[in-house]
């Protein structure tokens, strides 16, 4: 090159630094040290940003008044850094922003800013004014100001000295190897006049092209065919080129053509168009993103295609990451969860077909969950598949706990058993991931299937795990919702209702009847003699009786009766719709069931026990639900005294006596 301001003037910032390698760098410092930052180019492009509290983001720029305070502030810093020194300014809405120029050679290519933060503790009596003044909400406002960073300034000072010796030092190497890159350039131009540009371009590691002033592609290179999969011959004109990469009609008008025009427009300018980042369509079917820069060489509009499909997928994944954790936060179905992780899944590789299957309570079976996109009689036909170590894909991943990659399943011996079945579905090739919880228990299994026999790249091991891991957050997530939703309701012994849901449910029903009319009917039991099963055996087979007299109501009941553990051998029935006669006779019949059982234990020793009723029957009065089940338990009371075993219907509360105590 000739001097250092041909350099300055043809590259920015962004030509002489990896972006996505320093905005890495950028978003560790801020994870590291809380600080939002920011790097913004000498054309006032916002290149990197991260972090920029919620403060700022929710609060201070939705208010006119301290949204004109950000204004200001940032004024006075960009006026200020072209002077080119560090510099500060304390914004009016109460925090701090720094920003400081990166210079090279003494030419300016961008502006480093660190901000959002204070020096001291919060000054929560006028932030508490300033959400006043502003409307905000108080306490999601002051919320946010509790979590900005507290920083003195001589720290700010070195950790922006640092960041900006970071970045000029980066900028310097870039500028150094460009120079080089042009000087041996320039000697092997002068050298070997006889390559050709072709030639040259063919060796770049990146996809570019060119076309003439009419529209005929002229050129493209080696990486341009490799990325995308279309030869010369596949490309006569950009028309052909913009109908294949772009096979939507709407995004060709929509986008295609609109950026086509500037592009044309701003030739004669001798401004730089602008760059659009799209969806390439490649000729195998498949989708790459890419950064798409055009410059015009005399009448050559010469393209480069910048692939970022890594990029683009990550954060399309880390997006799908945040939406799955806040469907988990706000209580979706475990269902649409995992089939928004498949559906994630198949957007990244258009040729998969993916499924979700769970464990049964056993962890023998699996059973089908998501498949969106497979027949559904495939899914049942596999819906409770026995796993084990050559039970398919799935079956063997949920037995070992290990990824199983099958690649061609009409051979494959693990499809032994269910190869026809596949071929019926046209499937060919299954990866399996096992989807594990924290404490390493296997859960399910996420696989993927493709039609056509292939082993998986490491993009898809990643993806696969991706998934199976996603999965495993939902599922435990759901899982430990409905543990503790059971210890709120139900009682950890026996299963049946606890005291407090017994009783929340008794009085909605009460409530039901109260309003449109019907019959309702108490039943409160009590085992005999319960004590002395618990001192003669012990404690262990006192709750095997409690939990086989859980299991007797149970079999008796119909599913619209609730049954509850109130105390130690004390239950109590809700029997809805039922009258007295028929409380009386389920009872009866329940009583017989309990007489009946025999309850063997471990010392060989065959128990029998039973247990006595008293049943009270709303029979169109108004009491509360404490009279029904005072009165029901006045009528067991009796049962207890008139030799136990038996089944007493309630009294008027003025015949019932008092209660005594149960044996």
């Amino acid at each position: 090159m000739a001097d250092k301001d041909v350099d300055q003037a043809r590259y920015g910032f962004s030509d002489l630094v990896d972006l996505p390698a320093f905005e890495r760098m950028l978003e560790h410092f801020y994870r590291a040290t809380g600080i939002a930052n920011g790097l913004v180019s000498e054309e006032g492009e916002l290149l990197i940003q991260s972090g920029w509290e919620s403060a700022c983001t929710l609060f201070h720029r939705m208010s006119p008044e301290s949204a004109s305070n950000c204004r200001e502030s940032n004024l006075e810093l960009i006026a200020r850094t072209r002077t080119g020194v560090f510099c500060g300014s304390h914004c009016s809405n109460g925090l701090f922003d720094y920003a400081t120029p990166v210079v090279i050679e003494g030419q300016r290519v961008a502006t480093l800013f660190l901000g959002q933060l204070l020096h001291e503790s919060p000054d929560m009596a006028f932030f508490k004014e300033q959400a006043h003044r502003f409307g905000f909400d108080e306490t999601a406002y002051l919320a946010s100001i509790a979590h900005i960073p507290v920083v003195e300034k001589v720290r700010v000072d070195a950790l922006m000295a640092c960041l900006v010796d970071m970045a000029e030092m980066l900028a310097k190497s870039g500028l150094a190897r460009l120079r080089q890159r042009d000087m041996e350039r320039d000697l092997s131009r002068q050298r070997k006049r006889q390559i050709q540009l072709e030639d040259i371009l063919d060796s770049s590691p990146v996809a570019i092209g060119w076309s003439n002033a009419s529209g005929k592609i002229e050129y493209i290179n080696r990486c341009f065919s490799s990325l995308f999969g279309y030869t010369l011959d596949d490309l006569p004109d950009l028309a052909s080129w913009y109908r294949q990469a772009y096979p939507d009609a709407h995004y060709r008008e929509a986008v295609i053509k609109p950026w086509f025009s500037e592009i044309s427009r701003l030739r004669s300018s001798g401004l730089t168009p602008p760059t659009l980042e799209a969806s390439v369509t490649c000729k195998d079917g498949s989708t790459r993103r890419v950064m798409i820069h055009v410059r015009w060489v005399g009448d050559k509009r010469l393209v480069n295609f910048s692939d970022i499909t890594a990029h683009w997928q990550s954060e399309k994944r880390n997006l799908a990451h945040d939406a799955m954790l806040g469907m988990v936060a706000n209580g979706a179905p475990l269902s649409e969860i995992l089939a928004a992780i498949v559906r994630q899944v198949q957007s990244e590789d258009e040729d998969s077909l993916c499924s979700v299957l769970l464990l049964d309570d056993e962890g023998r079976h699996l059973r089908r969950c998501v498949a969106p996109d497979l027949p559904d009689w495939y899914t049942r036909a596999i819906d409770g598949v026995e796993i084990g170590p050559t039970v398919g894909s799935c079956g063997a991943a949920a037995y070992s706990g290990e990824r199983v990659i099958v690649d061609d399943i009409t051979t494959h011996e693990f499809w032994r058993d269910h190869a026809e079945l596949a071929r019926q579905a046209g499937l060919r090739a299954c990866w399996s991931e096992p989807i594990i919880s924290s404490r390493g228990q296997v859960l399910g299994t996420f696989g993927i299937y493709h039609r056509e026999p292939g082993e998986p790249s490491a993009e898809d091991i990643e993806r696969i795990g991706f998934a199976a891991n996603l999965a495993g957050i939902a599922i435990e997530n759901r899982r430990t919702y409905e543990e503790l939703e059971s210890r709120a309701y139900y009682d950890y012994l026996t299963g049946l209702a606890n005291r407090r849901f017994f009783f929340m449910q008794a009085e909605n029903e009460l409530a039901r009847v109260e309003r449109y009319g019907g019959e309702l009917s108490v039943i409160m039991l009590d085992l005999d003699h319960f004590k002395r099963i618990n001192d003669s055996y012990g404690h262990k087979v006192g709750d095997t009786v409690l939990k086989k007299l859980a299991e007797l109501c149970l079999k008796v009941l119909r599913e619209v009766d609730m049954v509850g553990r109130i105390g130690g051998e004390e239950f109590a029935i809700l029997l809805p719709q039922t009258d007295k006669a028929r409380a009386l006779e389920v009872a009866e019949r329940l009583r017989q069931s309990i007489t009946d059982a025999r309850m063997p234990t471990v010392k060989g020793v065959t128990i029998q026990f039973t247990a006595s009723f008293g049943v009270s029957t709303l029979a169109g009065r108004a009491v509360a639900l404490d009279t029904l089940l005072n009165e029901a338990d006045q009528a067991l009371y009796i049962a207890k005294r008139g030799g136990r075993n038996r089944v007493e219907a309630a009294v008027t509360p003025a015949a019932s006596g008092s209660a005594g105590k149960r044996a």
